[in-house]
């Protein structure tokens, strides 16, 4: 089936874009409003050069749009949704921390046992 072939392949660059721990910072930044480069520079801490080229790669998979104001460069989310997404995979760590949590409780008995 060459469709999913496709759909794969474009999931599989649009989730590499997402797959660093920068890109997905600077996308939470966003969550609220947009933002000029020069506040995501100072919030993120990121340096100025290596920000450029996750924005750059963000704006590539129309992750993110950028709307300029006389000399200032602003950059929003393209689609609200990515938020809502992300969102939902901060629950999915919570449910691993509980699962987590659980498991070191049972050991902690299991070694009480002993």
């Amino acid at each position: 089936m060459p469709h999913r072939k496709i759909i794969a392949e474009e999931l599989a660059a649009f989730l590499g874009v997402l797959s660093h721990p920068d890109r997905i910072r600077i996308i939470q930044e966003l969550r609220q409003d947009e933002a000029e480069v020069s506040h995501l520079r100072q919030v993120t801490g990121i340096p100025a050069s290596r920000l450029s080229q996750h924005l750059g790669l963000l704006r590539g998979q129309h992750i993110l749009r950028e709307r300029r104001e006389g000399r200032k460069v602003l950059y929003r989310v393209e689609n609200p949704a990515l938020l809502s997404w992300l969102l939902a995979g901060t629950e999915l760590l919570q449910k691993d921390r509980e699962r987590l949590e659980a498991l070191m409780g049972a050991l902690e008995k299991a070694r009480d046992v002993q």
